[in-house]
């Protein structure tokens, strides 16, 4: 069994965009925490030619060491 799962995020980039991925990115790490989550890491990444802007979550799955 894996110790650290990585949630993506992705969204294409518009005006506002910034702002939903993070209330989205927090939604879903409060979601996990609840469930017995540990947030190791959030890292957020625009793909420029892509057009899409990206949310990586890094969490510790519970009962584990």
């Amino acid at each position: 069994m894996k110790a650290v799962e990585i949630f993506r995020i992705r969204k294409s980039f518009k005006p506002n965009s910034s702002e939903s991925i993070r209330q989205e990115a927090e939604d879903l790490i409060n979601e996990k925490h609840y469930q017995g989550y540990r947030l190791i890491n959030v890292d957020f990444d625009v793909a420029d030619n892509a057009g899409y802007i990206y949310a990586f979550i890094a969490m510790k799955r519970p009962n584990t060491y």
